[in-house]
């Protein structure tokens, strides 16, 4: 059978620096297929560090289970819709040929280890003709870049073999992760612009809307800028449509997987067709958009559709793309605003005439008054004005003090907004910046503990004031747990240590012994990652030993050696199938 969507996403390499979101990243995007483009689990495929076994066969993303799971897609596909691939994570450029690094991708041996992304383009074409869009959010290391940045071989691939390809980013730039969010920057902005437009979904729209969107929410989570960058083959393919529609999926998808498909009325279905609404002023760019644009629409607020219908009470629109309904309430605002400062300019002159009146009709002695009382106006608003270009002048040498990912100026730029007083007008605006730089300090801190660096990550929240009580408060508590991480992170470095210390060279009971005190790091903790890593080493080198006793004919040895590979590592299939041939005296 072969899939609709593959989706790839992974945290933790066995040779490489964690990332924080790649699992969620392929989790929410097969969310979306499954949920809310209505398609059926078994056509969405996930490869992730704790995906679940499909069948019998397993989804754990390493070099040889992809390539496994690709092959089935040749053998079984035999769909003309969309086949959508996703993946996150590592990416590297070696002697000027791109790879995607599975997750026992080793950066000692990128060519025997990763996968060419000329061979993975080439698997994918085969399986779905052009019906392909790729997306790759690669996260590009610097100390595993040799030669061109990845993504340079990438893009001349699709264009040369007419894929459709988007980057999270352009070549050079990096892609971005945001706690906040839950997600990398990419996806979030992906599954936003899938839920605007639903079953309307082109490549064109599809790119538009990352083009606009994702360098807004870089901004907005203080990351430097990321720009997607896509390759659309065809004008022809660009105005394709590539999400199913309610009336076509349960026929058409799912006779060309053999799956019967519920039809779209026995699925929930969407909220009338909601547009999701904007939670956050308009920008400056979004102004000279069209509407699709102006419905950014938060991560955490956004509706959530269960049926990808088309929407039939699509808005009316305007030769330029425009909804006529805004176009109405734009133009009739504007007039009603012309009609208010007509009357408020009748009403000033009104005032004006009726004060010069009472001016000629007051006494002359009363005169001196008046213009006393004007000079002191005068005199007393200079002070007040001076205050506010003080007080912007501050509030504007607080925002060059910032830079991404370095919490302290971040702090340094709130101490300098403090300044501004609760009696100026420019204090809402100095507290409101005060709490969204108190929100990224935090969000620093914990992309820094997702990465296990848990000094770094207190030290950062440490950072967070208190003038939001809401942020400091989370920053306290969640500083007490990375406490508790901290000192668990440092009990299981020294259980690896004590672990290391038990091997000794060729001696397979050393390594058994050496696992078994591996053990004692439970999933969840820090090292875990590390520890597993260690496992399947080791295992490996138990098998080769018994390997290697039974190429001397030493059966019963190499039978009684393999048996202490442990059950549930990546050798023990291949030592319980070498067991079998050596108690029949096979070699």
């Amino acid at each position: 059978m072969g899939h609709a969507c593959i989706a790839i996403g992974i945290n933790h390499y066995q040779f490489l620096p964690p990332l924080s979101y790649g699992q969620a990243d392929a989790y929410a995007l097969r969310q979306f297929f499954v949920n809310q483009a209505n398609l059926p689990s078994d056509q969405c495929l996930l490869l992730s560090d704790a995906s679940p076994l499909l069948g019998k066969q397993s989804t754990y993303p390493t070099q040889e289970n992809i390539w496994r799971h690709l092959e089935a897609e040749n053998k079984n596909s035999s769909s003309t819709h969309y086949c959508w691939f996703f993946f996150s994570g590592y990416g590297v450029s070696w002697e000027d040929v791109d790879y995607l690094m599975p997750i026992d991708g080793n950066p000692n041996d990128i060519p025997g280890t990763a996968i060419p992304v000329r061979s993975l383009f080439a698997a994918l074409k085969s399986s779905s003709n052009d019906n392909l869009l790729v997306l790759l959010d690669i996260n590009r290391s610097p100390g595993l870049q040799a030669g061109n940045s990845v993504g340079a071989e990438t893009v001349a691939l699709a264009q040369e073999m007419g894929i459709a390809l988007i980057l999270s980013s352009q070549l050079e730039q990096f892609s971005h992760e945001a706690a906040a969010l839950g997600n990398g920057l990419f996806t979030a902005a992906l599954l936003e612009a899938l839920r605007y437009y639903h079953t309307d979904t082109t490549l064109e729209n599809l790119d538009q809307y990352l083009r606009v969107r994702l360098p807004e929410l870089s901004q907005h989570h203080w990351r430097p800028i990321q720009t997607p960058l896509a390759v659309i083959p065809s004008q022809e393919a660009r105005q394709q449509l590539i999400l199913p529609t309610a009336e076509t999926p349960s026929v058409a998808v799912s006779s060309a997987f053999g799956l019967p498909t519920p039809i779209a009325s026995d699925r929930e279905e969407n909220l009338n067709g909601a547009t999701p609404v904007r939670t956050t002023p308009v920008s400056t760019v979004e102004a000279h958009l069209d509407a699709p644009f102006r419905a950014k629409t938060s991560p955490q607020t956004a509706p959530t559709f269960k049926a990808m219908v088309p929407n039939a009470n699509r808005e009316a629109t305007s030769e330029y793309g425009t909804p006529l309904w805004r176009q109405l309430l734009f133009w009739g605002g504007g007039a009603t605003l012309v009609l208010l400062l007509m009357l408020a300019a009748i009403i000033l002159d009104w005032r004006d005439r009726s004060i010069s009146q009472q001016a000629i009709e007051t006494p002359r002695t009363q005169a001196v008054p008046t213009t006393s009382a004007s000079a002191n106006m005068q005199a007393s608003s200079t002070p007040v004005a001076s205050r506010l270009q003080i007080n912007k002048a501050d509030l504007k040498q607080a925002k060059l003090i910032i830079r991404p990912n370095q919490a302290s100026l971040f702090n340094q730029a709130i101490t300098q907004a403090r300044r501004v007083q609760p009696s100026d007008p420019l204090y809402p605006q100095a507290r409101q910046d005060i709490s969204r730089w108190s929100a990224v300090i935090l969000d620093l801190a914990e992309g820094r503990a997702a990465q296990n660096n848990f000094g770094e990550a207190i030290r950062t929240a440490q950072l967070v004031p208190e003038d939001d009580p809401s942020v400091y408060n989370k920053a306290q508590q969640t500083i007490a747990t990375w406490k508790i991480s901290a000192k668990q992170q440092q009990q299981n470095q020294a259980i690896i240590q004590e672990a290391k210390a038990q091997i000794q060279s060729n001696q397979a009971s050393s390594y058994r012994r050496a696992i078994i005190v591996l053990s004692k790091i439970l999933p969840n903790q820090p090292r875990y990652g590390e520890a597993q890593q260690l496992k399947a080493q080791w295992s490996r080198v138990i098998y080769l030993i018994a390997q290697s006793r039974a190429s001397q004919g030493k059966f019963e040895n190499a039978i009684q050696t393999a048996a202490l590979v442990p059950a549930g590592t990546s050798s023990y299939e291949a030592a319980q199938k070498a067991i079998l041939k050596w108690k029949q005296g096979q070699r």
